[in-house]
């Protein structure tokens, strides 16, 4: 049983390191997500008045309406803002006062979710 159980492992360890050197020799593509510009289509714009009615999204609406209440959570939301001169552009192509902005998320696509009060 002993003998049975070593050699399994030695040819494990054998055959293990063959796959790693096979991936490291492959090139990879350069990561465009961060130097690519955002489209309009990818930015939605909520309202945090229109969280309120829905009961799912009731946390979200109480958690966004202190936020409104904390100047530093909102300057930190401008200072994000200021800092993304295509989403600032997007966002006045869209009639959205920027002094609005209360909070900026970055969805799973890649999109921005900027919640406006």
């Amino acid at each position: 049983m002993n003998k049975t159980v070593t050699i399994a492992l030695a040819s494990l360890l054998a055959v293990s390191p063959v796959p790693g050197v096979a991936y490291a020799q492959e090139t990879m593509g350069a990561d465009t997500m961060a130097t690519s510009s955002i489209s309009a289509d990818k930015v939605n714009v909520v309202q945090i008045s229109t969280l309120e009615a829905d009961q799912d999204q009731r946390a979200e609406f109480d958690r966004l309406t202190h936020k409104v209440n904390d100047p530093a959570a909102v300057e930190q939301a401008q200072a994000e803002l200021q800092s993304d001169p295509a989403l600032t552009e997007i966002l006045a192509s869209k009639n959205v006062q920027l002094q609005n902005v209360v909070e900026i998320k970055t969805a799973a696509d890649g999109g921005k979710i900027v919640y406006v009060k």
